[in-house]
Parts: structure tokens; C-alpha cells; sequence
């Protein structure tokens, strides 16, 4: 049986660093580097963020829809771009907040999820607005795969808020039953502690980021939200308190903001992991 995603995420967080490097090559972002907003330009921007930086971190976190913007050939550097991680012994997490029923919800699974799948995913956002056990398919491929799935459950967005913090019949909040749910699912499969199943948790929410934490005890936590959307890693420290152990700081465009220059990339990529280690 191949080794499960969480204890190969905290094996080589343990290595290099936790930090996850997001690549999200929007058009701007090309636009920054000199590129064209093309295939190629797109081509170009993901092997130089994977080159400098995959070997200095455990993850990267290709989003999906700045793949598929470019179409087939857009898709195309998605498949090498996780390929290109893998190379460097790099996990890649594919951001593609995917959700559905049945068959569907197994089709994402099947689509990104394993070595042998068309993309090739270690791990899988998911959003679970169609109701949480309607991932199971999903979690079901993630387990055959050894492969791991992080569950939307609090977004930095301000638009979600309302809808995250809607209570349902029993008081809980829709964010708190997430929470619940994926702790419910991780029941099965844990290994040191940690289940295959974790959270999407916004680093932009304060203290409220604690007490979600702690209502999954099991799983790991992706946290977008840091440098150009306002929180800091000291934020996350601070906020996440005890539960921090258990984080996965993402951050995309502070880092690609520094290319495309490699030496400049390094520098701003050396200096996120050396703020990581010292909170």
C-alpha cells in the first residue's frame, strides 16, 4: 500500500518546510513577468515557480482555472507542471474546489487524484455545497489513492460569510458541521493522528480560526489568505494557537511577485519558509 498523503506531507514538511507555494497564473501575473497570455507564456511561468521553488518546499498548488482559461494546451501544462513537482519529490495539491453527486463527484476523483490519473494529484480541494456526503466518491478514490482531500469549510472571502455562518437545525454553523463532518470521516484512516481528509481555513478570520481547529483535531489545514490578501504568518501563529502544528501556509502571489527573476524568486520563496520556522 502506497504511503498516505498526510504522512507524506509531514515527512517532507519535517524536510524542507510546510509552505505551500500557489501557482496561479493569471493573466496579470503573465502580464508581470513579460509573458504572452498564451500556452506558452502560461508554460513558461509554472516550470520557472517549480524549478526554484519545488525542491525548497512540500507542496505547490496549481489552481485549475488559470489552466483551463488556455483550454486543451492549458490543460496541458497542468499534467506536466504536476509531473515537474513530482520530479523534485514535491507534492502538488490541484486546487479545483470541485463538488458533485455520484458518478460526477467520482469523475473528479478519477480526473485528478493518483499517480495514475490524467493529472496526477497528490491532493484535492473540494467544496461541499452539495452536501458533504455527497464527496464520498471522491473520498473514496482519495483512500484507494493514498491521496489526500481538503474540504472547503471557511473562506477569507467576505461574500461567503453569510453562508458559512448560517446555522442549521441543530445551532451549528454551516462551517462548524463541515468541521464536524470531516472529523466523522477521518475516524477512518488515520495514521500518527492525522486522517486523509482536511480543511480550507481562510488565514484572514481572526480568532474564530481556533475554535474551527480545534473541532478537527484530526486534520490537516490549508491556509490561503497570506501576504497579498492581508494575514501574515505571525497572524496564522497567533491565530491558529495550538493548532498550528497542523497548518499548511499557502501563498502564491507574494512569492510570484518576485520573479521573474530565479535569484529573486529564491530570496522571497527562503524568506516565507524562514518566517514559517521562526513563529
Amino acid at each position: 500500500m502506497s504511503v498516505p498523503f498526510q504522512t507524506r506531507f509531514i515527512r517532507l514538511a519535517a524536510e524542507r518546510s510546510p509552505l505551500c507555494v500557489g501557482i496561479d497564473p493569471s493573466a496579470d501575473a503573465l502580464k508581470a513577468w513579460g509573458l504572452a497570455d498564451d500556452a506558452a507564456g502560461l508554460r513558461a511561468f509554472c516550470e520557472r515557480l517549480i524549478e526554484v521553488c519545488g525542491p525548497l518546499v512540500a507542496s505547490v498548488k496549481p489552481q485549475v482555472a488559470f489552466f483551463e482559461r488556455h483550454g486543451p494546451e492549458g490543460m496541458a501544462v497542468l499534467r506536466d507542471t504536476v509531473a515537474q513537482a513530482h520530479s523534485h519529490g514535491t507534492l502538488a495539491i490541484i486546487d479545483a474546489k470541485c463538488g458533485d453527486i455520484s458518478s460526477t463527484a467520482a469523475a473528479y476523483g478519477e480526473a485528478f487524484l493518483g499517480p495514475k490519473s490524467p493529472f496526477g494529484g497528490d491532493a484535492l480541494t473540494v467544496s461541499a455545497y452539495l452536501g458533504f456526503a455527497a464527496l464520498a466518491p471522491i473520498f473514496d478514490i482519495a483512500r484507494r489513492e493514498s491521496a489526500g482531500i481538503f474540504v472547503v469549510v471557511r473562506s477569507s472571502n467576505p461574500e461567503g460569510t453569510e453562508l458559512q455562518h448560517a446555522v442549521v437545525s441543530d445551532g451549528r454553523t454551516v462551517a462548524e458541521r463541515l468541521a464536524d463532518d470531516i472529523t466523522v470521516d477521518n475516524g477512518v484512516g488515520m495514521v500518527d493522528g492525522l486522517g486523509p481528509t482536511g480543511a480550507v481555513v481562510g488565514g484572514t478570520l481572526g480568532a474564530e480560526v481556533a475554535r474551527l481547529a480545534a473541532r478537527m483535531p484530526s486534520a490537516l489545514l490549508l491556509v490561503p489568505g497570506i501576504g497579498a490578501q492581508g494575514a501574515t504568518v505571525a497572524d496564522v501563529q497567533r491565530n491558529f494557537a495550538e493548532h498550528y502544528r497542523r497548518v499548511i501556509p499557502s501563498i502564491s502571489r507574494s512569492i510570484a511577485g518576485a520573479g521573474p527573476d530565479p535569484s529573486g524568486l529564491q530570496r522571497q520563496v527562503e524568506r516565507q519558509i524562514a518566517d514559517i520556522a521562526d513563529a
